[in-house]
């Protein structure tokens, strides 16, 4: 009797703890990578340079073809620019820039477009942001309409939840802005 009175009495003190709590998913701290100064951006054999956060590494993603990822590795995000020169092609290079960005609205809540001009560089082009889930948040192209064409595509290497990559995408957003803003052509 004294043996069950011990494994009762046993029990009943493991038994007296608070109950399990759910807790809320939580999400890493986000250490944006601000910069006060850019760098340039001069592949070889391609024929356009931009300025870039000094923060963010470049590489060759296609040497031959000028194929360039600029990596923000503290945020996970890549802007892939693909430079190809205009060869009485530049309607077909528009029209495919415009279809792969279009081709994400599936995903995407929304899609806002928007022109921008830089004359006294001739660098004309189109702006694309999508909200919601999609797989890319922003878009461009730029060309020169004579010999230069430039695409870029932001991606973010992690699931597309927009809450929480927010204030990621709206800095990226920023750094494009100033890729479109500082870039030039090369004449070769």
């Amino acid at each position: 009797m004294r043996i069950i009175l011990v494994v009762f009495a046993l029990f009943t003190l493991a038994a007296c703890n608070d109950d399990p709590t759910a807790r809320p998913i939580g999400y890493m701290r986000i250490d944006l990578p601000f910069s006060d100064s850019t760098t340039a951006l001069e592949p070889e054999h391609c024929g356009f340079e931009l300025a870039y956060n000094t923060k963010a590494v470049w590489r060759y993603k296609d040497t031959a073809n000028c194929y360039i990822d600029l990596l923000y590795p503290s945020i996970m995000s890549t802007v892939q620019l693909t430079y190809k020169p205009v060869e009485e092609n530049l309607e077909e290079l528009v029209i495919d820039a415009q279809k792969l960005a279009y081709k994400h609205t599936v995903k995407a809540s929304g899609m806002r477009e928007r022109f921008f001009s830089y004359p006294e560089k001739k660098v004309h082009g189109m702006y694309y942001e999508m909200s919601g889930a999609s797989a890319t948040t922003t878009q461009f192209y730029a060309t020169d309409s004579a010999n230069h064409f430039l695409r870029g595509v932001l991606y973010h290497y992690s699931s597309p939840n927009p809450d929480s990559l927010a204030p990621v995408t709206q800095f990226m957003r920023e750094e494009i802005q100033t890729l479109i803003s500082t870039l030039a052509w090369n004449e070769e």
